[in-house]
């Protein structure tokens, strides 16, 4: 191997890497809220099957995504009252 070419692996690894950790923290953020929600909308569901009248659907997903456990209380007292 000649050292241009070790030179350049390690040149592409060292961006690669920096690549990584640049997105590390928006990806971070995304599995969590998609973590969030569909915790959520199976929590939502089971309580529908317990007799709570929430419908699983993109808002409730969108709201238990982005509030968590506090957004499935919230949806569970508005269905209530609604």
């Amino acid at each position: 191997m000649s050292s241009t070419t070790v030179l350049s692996a390690m040149v592409i690894t060292c961006l690669v890497i920096v690549v990584l950790v640049a997105l590390a923290k928006p990806l971070q953020g995304l599995f969590r809220f998609l973590l969030s929600g569909i915790c959520g909308s199976a929590l939502l569901f089971l309580l529908s099957r317990l007799g709570f009248a929430v419908g699983v659907n993109a808002v409730t997903f969108v709201v238990t995504g982005l509030l968590g456990m506090p957004g499935v209380a919230g949806l569970v007292v508005l269905s209530h009252f609604l």
